[in-house]
Protein backbone atom coordinates (compact mmCIF):
# COMPACT_ATOMS: atom_id res chain seq x y z
CA UNK A 1 0.00 0.00 0.00
CA UNK A 2 2.85 2.17 1.18
CA UNK A 3 4.50 1.46 -2.44
CA UNK A 4 1.53 2.56 -4.56
CA UNK A 5 1.12 5.54 -2.59
CA UNK A 6 4.62 6.72 -3.03
CA UNK A 7 3.85 6.11 -6.74
CA UNK A 8 0.81 8.11 -6.98
CA UNK A 9 2.82 10.80 -5.22
CA UNK A 10 5.56 10.78 -8.15
CA UNK A 11 2.51 10.69 -10.92
CA UNK A 12 1.23 13.77 -9.06
CA UNK A 13 4.43 15.70 -9.48
CA UNK A 14 5.12 15.01 -12.47
CA UNK A 15 1.95 15.70 -14.16
CA UNK A 16 2.17 18.73 -11.97
CA UNK A 17 5.55 19.53 -13.38
CA UNK A 18 4.58 18.72 -16.83
CA UNK A 19 1.44 21.61 -17.01
CA UNK A 20 3.78 23.86 -15.70
CA UNK A 21 6.30 23.63 -18.33
CA UNK A 22 3.48 23.81 -20.69
CA UNK A 23 1.94 26.94 -19.29
CA UNK A 24 5.63 28.80 -19.27
CA UNK A 25 5.94 28.27 -23.04
CA UNK A 26 3.43 30.57 -24.38
CA UNK A 27 4.91 32.95 -21.52
CA UNK A 28 7.75 32.92 -22.99
CA UNK A 29 6.68 32.74 -26.66
CA UNK A 30 4.87 36.31 -25.36
CA UNK A 31 7.49 37.69 -23.56
CA UNK A 32 9.86 37.34 -26.59
CA UNK A 33 7.07 38.80 -29.24
CA UNK A 34 6.61 41.42 -27.59
CA UNK A 35 10.25 42.54 -26.48
CA UNK A 36 10.82 41.83 -30.45
CA UNK A 37 8.48 44.33 -30.94
CA UNK A 38 9.61 46.92 -29.28
CA UNK A 39 12.64 46.47 -30.44
CA UNK A 40 11.96 46.92 -34.34
CA UNK A 41 9.98 49.74 -33.34
CA UNK A 42 12.66 51.30 -31.91
CA UNK A 43 15.12 51.22 -34.16
CA UNK A 44 12.67 51.03 -37.48
CA UNK A 45 14.59 47.93 -38.85
CA UNK A 46 13.64 47.10 -42.33
CA UNK A 47 11.53 43.76 -42.89
CA UNK A 48 15.04 42.11 -44.03
CA UNK A 49 17.39 43.31 -41.16
CA UNK A 50 14.83 41.75 -38.99
CA UNK A 51 15.15 38.54 -40.37
CA UNK A 52 18.60 38.06 -39.62
CA UNK A 53 18.02 39.32 -35.95
CA UNK A 54 16.62 37.71 -33.01
CA UNK A 55 16.30 37.56 -29.35
CA UNK A 56 16.58 34.60 -27.04
CA UNK A 57 15.49 34.19 -23.71
CA UNK A 58 16.74 31.13 -21.49
CA UNK A 59 15.85 31.04 -17.93
CA UNK A 60 16.33 27.78 -15.05
CA UNK A 61 16.12 27.71 -11.61
CA UNK A 62 17.74 25.38 -9.26
CA UNK A 63 16.72 24.18 -5.62
CA UNK A 64 18.56 22.33 -3.43
CA UNK A 65 17.79 20.58 -0.38
CA UNK A 66 20.77 18.76 1.59
CA UNK A 67 21.04 17.14 4.91
CA UNK A 68 24.01 16.34 6.94
CA UNK A 69 23.61 12.58 8.16
CA UNK A 70 26.74 12.85 10.53
CA UNK A 71 26.69 16.59 12.64
CA UNK A 72 23.03 16.59 11.92
CA UNK A 73 22.32 19.89 9.67
CA UNK A 74 19.78 20.83 6.83
CA UNK A 75 19.60 23.75 4.82
CA UNK A 76 17.55 24.81 1.16
CA UNK A 77 19.11 27.12 -1.17
CA UNK A 78 17.67 28.34 -3.91
CA UNK A 79 19.04 30.33 -7.32
CA UNK A 80 18.18 31.28 -11.09
CA UNK A 81 19.97 32.02 -14.25
CA UNK A 82 18.67 34.37 -16.93
CA UNK A 83 20.13 34.76 -20.53
CA UNK A 84 18.70 37.33 -22.92
CA UNK A 85 20.62 37.13 -26.45
CA UNK A 86 20.53 39.68 -29.04
CA UNK A 87 21.97 37.94 -32.62
CA UNK A 88 22.98 40.94 -34.92
CA UNK A 89 23.82 38.96 -37.66
CA UNK A 90 24.21 35.28 -38.44
CA UNK A 91 27.88 35.30 -36.69
CA UNK A 92 27.84 37.93 -34.06
CA UNK A 93 25.42 38.29 -30.56
CA UNK A 94 25.30 40.24 -27.69
CA UNK A 95 24.38 38.21 -24.55
CA UNK A 96 23.72 39.00 -20.87
CA UNK A 97 22.97 37.12 -18.29
CA UNK A 98 21.41 37.50 -15.07
CA UNK A 99 21.90 35.20 -11.72
CA UNK A 100 20.80 34.55 -8.13
CA UNK A 101 21.99 32.79 -5.28
CA UNK A 102 20.45 32.36 -1.83
CA UNK A 103 22.27 33.28 1.12
CA UNK A 104 22.84 30.12 3.32
CA UNK A 105 21.15 29.78 6.58
CA UNK A 106 23.09 29.46 9.47
CA UNK A 107 22.77 26.18 9.22
CA UNK A 108 23.86 25.97 5.47
CA UNK A 109 26.67 27.95 6.60
CA UNK A 110 27.78 25.54 8.63
CA UNK A 111 27.59 22.61 6.44
CA UNK A 112 29.19 24.39 3.56
CA UNK A 113 32.09 25.24 6.53
CA UNK A 114 32.44 21.58 6.74
CA UNK A 115 33.10 21.26 3.19
CA UNK A 116 32.10 22.93 0.02
CA UNK A 117 29.53 21.27 -1.29
CA UNK A 118 27.65 22.83 -3.77
CA UNK A 119 28.92 24.38 -6.59
CA UNK A 120 26.13 27.15 -6.61
CA UNK A 121 26.83 28.13 -3.11
CA UNK A 122 27.52 32.09 -2.90
CA UNK A 123 28.52 32.79 -6.40
CA UNK A 124 26.64 36.12 -6.58
CA UNK A 125 27.93 38.08 -3.11
CA UNK A 126 27.76 41.73 -2.32
CA UNK A 127 29.94 43.51 0.83
CA UNK A 128 27.95 42.13 3.59
CA UNK A 129 28.74 38.57 1.86
CA UNK A 130 24.93 37.88 1.51
CA UNK A 131 23.06 36.50 -1.64
CA UNK A 132 21.67 38.45 -4.39
CA UNK A 133 20.74 39.15 -8.04
CA UNK A 134 23.56 40.50 -9.69
CA UNK A 135 24.52 41.16 -13.89
CA UNK A 136 27.30 38.19 -13.99
CA UNK A 137 28.18 38.47 -17.75
CA UNK A 138 27.96 41.05 -20.53
CA UNK A 139 29.63 40.38 -23.62
CA UNK A 140 29.84 40.95 -27.78
CA UNK A 141 30.70 37.26 -29.49
CA UNK A 142 31.82 36.61 -33.16
CA UNK A 143 31.45 32.96 -34.73
CA UNK A 144 33.01 33.63 -37.48
CA UNK A 145 36.26 35.98 -37.14
CA UNK A 146 40.13 33.96 -37.94
CA UNK A 147 38.48 31.08 -39.85
CA UNK A 148 40.01 29.79 -42.39
CA UNK A 149 38.55 29.41 -45.81
CA UNK A 150 36.39 26.54 -46.72
CA UNK A 151 36.73 25.17 -43.20
CA UNK A 152 33.83 23.58 -41.22
CA UNK A 153 35.36 24.07 -37.76
CA UNK A 154 33.54 26.43 -35.40
CA UNK A 155 35.58 29.45 -33.60
CA UNK A 156 34.32 32.17 -30.87
CA UNK A 157 35.62 35.44 -30.09
CA UNK A 158 34.47 36.82 -27.05
CA UNK A 159 34.54 40.17 -25.32
CA UNK A 160 33.44 41.37 -22.07
CA UNK A 161 32.39 41.05 -19.11
CA UNK A 162 32.63 37.04 -18.64
CA UNK A 163 32.37 33.56 -16.77
CA UNK A 164 36.20 33.21 -16.58
CA UNK A 165 36.17 29.79 -14.34
CA UNK A 166 33.45 28.41 -17.35
CA UNK A 167 35.42 29.24 -19.96
CA UNK A 168 38.77 27.46 -19.00
CA UNK A 169 38.98 23.79 -18.87
CA UNK A 170 35.30 22.41 -20.10
CA UNK A 171 33.98 19.67 -20.87
CA UNK A 172 30.31 18.03 -21.47
CA UNK A 173 30.85 15.83 -18.31
CA UNK A 174 31.40 17.26 -14.92
CA UNK A 175 30.82 21.28 -15.97
CA UNK A 176 27.91 21.75 -15.14
CA UNK A 177 26.35 21.89 -11.13
CA UNK A 178 22.61 22.38 -12.49
CA UNK A 179 22.50 18.95 -14.21
CA UNK A 180 25.91 17.00 -13.41
CA UNK A 181 27.83 17.16 -10.39
CA UNK A 182 27.40 19.33 -7.56
CA UNK A 183 30.84 19.06 -5.50
CA UNK A 184 33.51 21.90 -6.74
CA UNK A 185 35.83 19.88 -7.23
CA UNK A 186 33.86 17.88 -9.71
CA UNK A 187 32.63 20.89 -11.73
CA UNK A 188 35.48 22.42 -11.77
CA UNK A 189 39.67 21.94 -11.94
CA UNK A 190 39.68 23.56 -7.91
CA UNK A 191 43.81 23.95 -8.45
CA UNK A 192 43.08 26.48 -11.50
CA UNK A 193 42.93 29.49 -9.20
CA UNK A 194 40.60 31.32 -11.78
CA UNK A 195 38.67 35.00 -10.92
CA UNK A 196 35.02 34.03 -11.29
CA UNK A 197 33.35 37.29 -13.92
CA UNK A 198 35.28 39.93 -14.79
CA UNK A 199 36.62 42.03 -17.89
CA UNK A 200 38.38 39.46 -20.50
CA UNK A 201 38.58 38.01 -24.32
CA UNK A 202 38.50 34.57 -24.89
CA UNK A 203 39.13 33.10 -28.50
CA UNK A 204 38.08 29.51 -29.05
CA UNK A 205 38.30 26.64 -31.88
CA UNK A 206 36.84 23.92 -31.21
CA UNK A 207 38.66 20.52 -31.49
CA UNK A 208 37.75 18.02 -34.45
CA UNK A 209 38.27 14.43 -35.47
CA UNK A 210 42.01 14.33 -35.83
CA UNK A 211 42.23 18.25 -35.70
CA UNK A 212 43.88 20.23 -32.96
CA UNK A 213 41.44 22.62 -31.59
CA UNK A 214 42.43 25.47 -28.80
CA UNK A 215 41.45 28.10 -25.93
CA UNK A 216 43.16 31.39 -25.34
CA UNK A 217 41.60 33.52 -22.52
CA UNK A 218 43.48 37.09 -20.84
CA UNK A 219 41.39 38.23 -18.31
CA UNK A 220 41.77 40.74 -15.11
CA UNK A 221 42.93 38.83 -12.16
CA UNK A 222 40.27 39.37 -9.83
CA UNK A 223 36.83 39.26 -10.08
CA UNK A 224 33.58 40.30 -8.62
CA UNK A 225 33.77 37.62 -5.86
CA UNK A 226 37.50 39.18 -4.77
CA UNK A 227 36.21 42.92 -4.45
CA UNK A 228 32.94 42.21 -2.78
CA UNK A 229 30.44 41.87 -5.67
CA UNK A 230 31.51 46.05 -6.26
CA UNK A 231 31.60 46.19 -10.31
CA UNK A 232 33.38 49.83 -10.24
CA UNK A 233 36.60 47.74 -8.84
CA UNK A 234 36.13 45.28 -11.41
CA UNK A 235 35.25 47.55 -14.30
CA UNK A 236 36.68 50.74 -13.83
CA UNK A 237 39.82 50.67 -11.64
CA UNK A 238 43.10 50.53 -12.83
CA UNK A 239 44.49 46.93 -12.77
CA UNK A 240 47.23 45.53 -14.81
CA UNK A 241 47.36 42.04 -12.94
CA UNK A 242 46.05 39.47 -15.51
CA UNK A 243 45.05 35.94 -15.30
CA UNK A 244 45.85 34.02 -18.61
CA UNK A 245 44.96 30.48 -19.50
CA UNK A 246 45.94 28.65 -22.97
CA UNK A 247 44.47 25.55 -24.11
CA UNK A 248 45.22 22.84 -26.71
CA UNK A 249 42.44 19.85 -27.49
CA UNK A 250 43.08 16.79 -29.81
CA UNK A 251 39.65 14.44 -30.85
CA UNK A 252 40.46 10.81 -31.67
CA UNK A 253 37.69 8.69 -32.44
CA UNK A 254 35.35 8.93 -29.16
CA UNK A 255 38.47 10.44 -26.53
CA UNK A 256 39.44 13.95 -26.16
CA UNK A 257 42.66 15.31 -24.69
CA UNK A 258 42.91 18.55 -23.58
CA UNK A 259 46.23 20.29 -21.88
CA UNK A 260 46.18 23.75 -20.04
CA UNK A 261 48.80 26.38 -18.80
CA UNK A 262 47.66 29.36 -16.58
CA UNK A 263 49.08 32.23 -14.46
CA UNK A 264 47.45 34.34 -12.18
CA UNK A 265 49.34 37.50 -11.54
CA UNK A 266 47.03 38.71 -8.39
CA UNK A 267 47.44 35.14 -7.05
CA UNK A 268 50.78 34.96 -7.62
CA UNK A 269 50.22 31.34 -8.94
CA UNK A 270 50.75 29.32 -12.07
CA UNK A 271 49.65 26.11 -13.00
CA UNK A 272 49.34 23.54 -15.77
CA UNK A 273 46.31 21.01 -16.22
CA UNK A 274 45.04 17.92 -18.31
CA UNK A 275 42.14 16.16 -18.69
CA UNK A 276 40.86 12.96 -20.60
CA UNK A 277 37.18 12.36 -21.24
CA UNK A 278 35.68 9.55 -23.29
CA UNK A 279 32.08 8.52 -24.70
CA UNK A 280 30.71 5.12 -25.28
CA UNK A 281 27.61 4.48 -26.89
CA UNK A 282 26.26 0.98 -26.13
CA UNK A 283 22.37 -0.69 -27.33
CA UNK A 284 21.37 0.25 -23.48
CA UNK A 285 22.68 3.74 -23.36
CA UNK A 286 25.89 5.58 -23.09
CA UNK A 287 28.95 5.68 -21.11
CA UNK A 288 30.98 8.81 -20.49
CA UNK A 289 34.05 9.17 -18.20
CA UNK A 290 36.37 12.00 -17.28
CA UNK A 291 39.86 12.34 -15.71
CA UNK A 292 41.18 15.54 -14.30
CA UNK A 293 44.49 15.96 -12.61
CA UNK A 294 46.29 19.73 -11.90
CA UNK A 295 49.31 21.14 -10.58
CA UNK A 296 49.99 24.59 -9.18
CA UNK A 297 52.66 26.12 -7.61
CA UNK A 298 52.35 29.83 -5.33
CA UNK A 299 54.57 31.99 -4.04
CA UNK A 300 53.29 32.78 -0.17
CA UNK A 301 54.42 35.13 2.53
CA UNK A 302 55.53 33.51 5.46
CA UNK A 303 53.11 34.68 7.97
CA UNK A 304 55.44 34.38 11.21
CA UNK A 305 58.00 36.44 9.11
CA UNK A 306 55.90 38.97 9.03
CA UNK A 307 55.03 38.82 12.48
CA UNK A 308 58.55 40.18 13.83
CA UNK A 309 59.23 43.09 11.76
CA UNK A 310 62.89 42.90 12.49
CA UNK A 311 63.15 39.31 10.29
CA UNK A 312 63.09 39.92 6.51
CA UNK A 313 60.13 38.88 4.58
CA UNK A 314 60.51 35.53 3.34
CA UNK A 315 58.38 33.57 0.80
CA UNK A 316 57.19 29.69 0.80
CA UNK A 317 56.12 27.79 -2.09
CA UNK A 318 52.75 25.94 -2.28
CA UNK A 319 51.82 23.07 -4.03
CA UNK A 320 48.46 22.09 -4.69
CA UNK A 321 47.75 18.99 -6.84
CA UNK A 322 44.08 17.76 -7.83
CA UNK A 323 43.22 14.46 -9.33
CA UNK A 324 39.28 13.79 -10.51
CA UNK A 325 37.57 11.06 -11.70
CA UNK A 326 33.92 11.40 -13.02
CA UNK A 327 31.44 9.05 -14.80
CA UNK A 328 27.58 9.06 -16.18
CA UNK A 329 25.41 6.37 -17.43
CA UNK A 330 22.36 7.60 -19.24
CA UNK A 331 19.80 5.29 -20.28
CA UNK A 332 16.55 7.18 -21.51
CA UNK A 333 15.39 9.58 -19.17
CA UNK A 334 17.60 7.91 -16.33
CA UNK A 335 21.39 9.19 -15.32
CA UNK A 336 23.72 8.17 -13.01
CA UNK A 337 27.15 9.96 -12.20
CA UNK A 338 29.54 8.78 -9.66
CA UNK A 339 32.92 10.78 -9.14
CA UNK A 340 35.70 10.81 -6.36
CA UNK A 341 38.58 13.76 -6.15
CA UNK A 342 41.72 14.03 -4.17
CA UNK A 343 42.76 17.75 -3.22
CA UNK A 344 46.70 17.64 -1.94
CA UNK A 345 48.38 21.37 -0.89
CA UNK A 346 51.89 20.73 0.58
CA UNK A 347 53.94 23.73 2.19
CA UNK A 348 55.07 23.51 5.82
CA UNK A 349 52.16 20.95 6.57
CA UNK A 350 50.50 18.61 3.87
CA UNK A 351 47.01 18.53 3.84
CA UNK A 352 44.83 15.93 1.90
CA UNK A 353 41.23 15.59 1.27
CA UNK A 354 39.63 12.91 -0.65
CA UNK A 355 35.71 13.87 -2.05
CA UNK A 356 32.90 11.65 -3.63
CA UNK A 357 29.58 11.99 -5.04
CA UNK A 358 27.02 9.79 -6.49
CA UNK A 359 23.41 10.96 -7.88
CA UNK A 360 20.68 9.17 -9.50
CA UNK A 361 18.86 11.47 -12.02
CA UNK A 362 15.17 11.34 -13.81
CA UNK A 363 14.04 13.38 -16.56
CA UNK A 364 10.32 14.44 -15.93
CA UNK A 365 9.73 16.79 -18.66
CA UNK A 366 12.27 18.38 -21.24
CA UNK A 367 12.34 21.35 -19.23
CA UNK A 368 12.51 19.68 -15.93
CA UNK A 369 14.26 16.99 -13.60
CA UNK A 370 15.21 15.74 -10.18
CA UNK A 371 17.65 14.22 -8.66
CA UNK A 372 18.79 12.52 -5.55
CA UNK A 373 22.56 13.03 -4.59
CA UNK A 374 25.01 12.08 -1.58
CA UNK A 375 27.93 13.28 -0.80
CA UNK A 376 31.68 12.26 1.29
CA UNK A 377 34.39 13.97 2.56
CA UNK A 378 37.57 11.77 3.94
CA UNK A 379 40.50 14.09 4.81
CA UNK A 380 43.79 12.70 5.50
CA UNK A 381 44.93 12.30 9.50
CA UNK A 382 47.02 15.54 9.56
CA UNK A 383 44.19 17.52 7.76
CA UNK A 384 42.05 20.38 10.13
CA UNK A 385 38.77 19.25 8.00
CA UNK A 386 36.76 16.86 9.45
CA UNK A 387 34.76 13.78 8.13
CA UNK A 388 31.14 14.45 6.54
CA UNK A 389 28.69 13.36 4.66
CA UNK A 390 25.75 15.36 2.51
CA UNK A 391 22.35 14.03 0.64
CA UNK A 392 19.66 15.67 -0.59
CA UNK A 393 17.67 16.62 -3.27
CA UNK A 394 17.91 18.48 -6.53
CA UNK A 395 15.48 19.94 -8.40
CA UNK A 396 16.31 22.09 -12.07
CA UNK A 397 13.75 23.44 -14.67
CA UNK A 398 14.49 25.26 -17.46
CA UNK A 399 12.63 27.45 -19.66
Amino acid sequence: MRQSFFSLKIKIIHHIIGQACELVKPIKLFITGALLLVHGQVYAQTHEQAEKQGLTIDASTLWTTQQNTKQGLSSSLFSANIDLGVQLNTQQLIQLGIEYSQTPDEQGQVMFALFESSADVLTTQDANEAGRAQVSTFYWQDSDVFKQPNSNTDTELTIGLLDIEGGVDTNGIANDENTQFLLPALVNNTSIYTPDYTLGIRYLKQARENEVGYTLLVSRSEGLADKQGNYADVLTQGNSQLFIASEVKWRVNNSEVHLGAWKNQAEAATGMYSALQYHQPFSMGELALLVRAGLTKQQQSDAEAQKDITSPESKQTLTHSTLSLASIWTQNNWQFGLGVATERQQAQQDNEIHQGEAWLKYRLHDMASVSVFNQWQWPDEQSDSGQARHSGLRLFLQF
